[in-house]
């Protein structure tokens, strides 16, 4: 069974993705899919960086 998939990303990530799938004739589902899939078989993991930056302010 298929489900329906929404979400939201940064624009110019979506642009440039949807070029690729096209350059390499694949259907972006298709990929985001695969990508989905060796993500929960632990084939890869997503490391994100969190970052803080302290201002000191003039009195």
């Amino acid at each position: 069974m298929r489900k329906t998939f929404t979400t939201t990303i940064d624009e110019d990530v979506q642009k440039n993705f949807k070029s690729s799938c096209a350059q390499n004739g694949v259907k972006m589902n298709d990929v985001l899919e695969a990508f989905m899939q060796g993500y929960v078989k632990g084939e890869f993991e997503i490391e994100k960086e969190l970052k803080f930056t302290i201002k000191k302010t003039s009195k």
